[in-house]
């Protein structure tokens, strides 16, 4: 297979940035909590280092490869609960719940020794376990929970993408090792999870804790048993039909190449069939592990707090996550990955200049930034002419409705409609309850292009029909005192047209009965 450039390179570096120290988490990010009956829970902070504010996040890539349904590659932001001085962070649970935990907090028995994972409990029985341990904590363990504010945090089972972030390392490792298959290499996953087979767990469930962590200090994350999430699933992580619940990675059962980071599954919550009746869903592979979460709303300090910073969020930073590139304009939602690929090729020609390779490669980077930036230049250039000719149609049909409200006003003043009237005003109702169609189908479109350039169109509607103006007015033409009047009142309708714009363009939600009201007063005395 023959790899273009930009891959070559990318799979070279890979093997140039430096690996992750394994087990080496700090202790100082270590909460141990007493839990009943002796046992003891632990969990290690889990850094998100995408700043500290309120709103702050980091764009992670989930999954694998578009090709596959089962885990398809999707960015998603991962936040924390808690924030110190520079990121925001959240505590997962450094092994998977085991069965003396369980029975120590629920009082009911279940298979298996002590140190080895609880399995065939429900996701229910999860919920249930949950809530018993919370107020157990609460009872005697609250000073040491950490707080969000004045509110104590709670133990819950983690979201898709907490699990994810964890499972690939987190921020102790590379970005390159991070978008790998696991954070260790792949020679050495016997030494970090238990898989099937004879070098691994010889299809048996194993204690917790046997091999080595991963890079964030996380035993089995991949392996042992597969563990349950809150998330429910969607094929395409946020979107979509809804679910089960979203199980994460391998077990003792599964083939050594299914342990990655990637690894998800749908679990009903209930099995069986309308014949032969519904049982809870519980399996001897699946398990679960906590994290601890806390509330985002918890007062109105942490309220005004995310106000004040909102509006900054959503132009600033956040203008390039998810939520924000979904409902924003085409050209934004192109050139945030255009400038990931440019960080990327500067990542790469960093790692190159540090191995003393960069002049052997510099004809080619330099190529390759140059297309790049020819890629960005060409869309914009479209797009700024597709959005001239848009602004145009926008403001004919904005005339258009004009015109036909105009008319109508005038009919329905008329006491006794012939029956030619009344199907003319029959015509005039469809024109603009269709033409409103029309209308909001162009503005929608206006609002997926670079707002600078529909508003630069507008501009340019304007001024040419000043200069028609100009030239007019230097005529002889005896009409041109009414023509004048005529271009006018289009620039007063163009005026409602990109008001219209505007509003939708930040709202994203059309207000026809408004749009007829405006276009009914746009048109008289100028």
């Amino acid at each position: 297979m023959r790899y273009g450039f930009m891959n070559r390179l990318s799979l070279f570096v890979m093997g140039l940035c430096m690996l992750p120290v394994f087990g080496t988490a700090d202790a100082a990010d270590t909460l141990v909590l007493n839990g009943p009956g002796g046992t003891v829970f632990t969990f290690q902070k889990v850094s998100v280092d995408g700043g500290a504010s309120p709103l702050a996040g980091r764009k992670i890539p989930m999954g694998e490869d578009s090709s596959n349904f089962r885990a398809p590659r999707t960015d998603m932001v991962v936040g924390g609960a808690f924030a110190d001085e520079t990121s925001r962070y959240y505590y997962m649970g450094v092994y998977e719940v085991t069965n003396k935990q369980y029975r120590a907090v629920t009082g009911k028995d279940v298979k298996g020794d002590d140190d080895y994972p609880v399995t065939n409990v429900s996701w229910i029985d999860a919920q249930n376990f949950i809530d018993k341990l919370n107020f157990y904590l609460y009872e005697h363990e609250l000073k040491s929970m950490p707080r969000s504010g004045a509110y104590p945090g709670y133990v819950r089972l983690p979201t898709e993408e907490e699990w994810e972030f964890a499972a690939r390392g987190g921020s102790a490792v590379d970005l390159a090792k991070f978008e790998d298959d696991t954070p260790f290499d792949e020679d050495e996953i016997s030494s970090y999870e238990w898989f099937s087979g004879p070098t691994s767990s010889h299809g048996k469930i194993q204690k917790v804790g046997k091999l080595k962590p991963n890079p964030l200090g996380l035993y089995d994350m991949l392996g042992n048993v597969q563990e349950m999430t809150s998330s429910l699933y969607r094929i395409e992580y946020y979107q979509g039909r809804t679910g089960g619940y979203a199980a994460r990675g391998g077990h003792y059962l599964s083939e050594e190449d299914e342990i990655v980071s990637s690894k998800r599954s749908e679990e009903p919550f209930y099995l069986g069939s309308a014949d032969k009746g519904m049982k809870a869903n519980v399996k001897p592979t699946l398990g679960f592990r906590l994290v601890i979460g806390a509330p985002i709303l918890t007062d109105n300090n942490a309220i005004n707090a995310i106000k004040k910073e909102w509006s900054n969020y959503r132009t600033g930073t956040g203008a390039a996550m998810p939520a924000a590139l979904s409902v924003a304009d085409v050209g934004t939602q192109e050139s945030v990955p255009a400038n990931e690929a440019l960080k990327r090729l500067d990542r790469i020609t960093q790692a190159l200049e540090k191995s003393g390779l960069k002049k052997e490669y510099a004809n080619d980077l330099e190529a390759t930034r140059s297309a790049l930036l020819n890629m960005v230049k060409v869309r914009q250039d479209a797009d700024r002419s597709v959005a001239r000719t848009m602004v145009k149609i926008a403001c004919e049909r904005g005339m258009y409705l004009a015109n036909n409200i105009e008319i109508l006003n005038k009919v329905l003043k008329i006491k006794n409609l012939t029956e030619n009237l009344i199907e003319r005003k029959k015509q005039l109702e469809f024109n603009i309850r269709y033409g409103k169609i029309n209308y909001h189908e162009i503005i929608t479109e206006l609002s997926k292009l670079p707002k600078e350039f529909v508003l630069l169109g507008f501009d340019a509607y304007r001024a040419d029909l000043e200069k028609k103006i100009a030239v007019i007015k230097k005529s002889d033409n005896s009409e041109k005192n009414e023509e004048i009047k005529d271009i006018r009142e289009q620039i007063k309708c163009g005026n409602v047209t990109v008001n219209h714009y505007l509003s939708y363009e930040k709202s994203k939600r059309s207000e026809t009965a408004k749009w007829e009201s405006d276009y009914s007063t746009c048109q008289g005395e100028n």
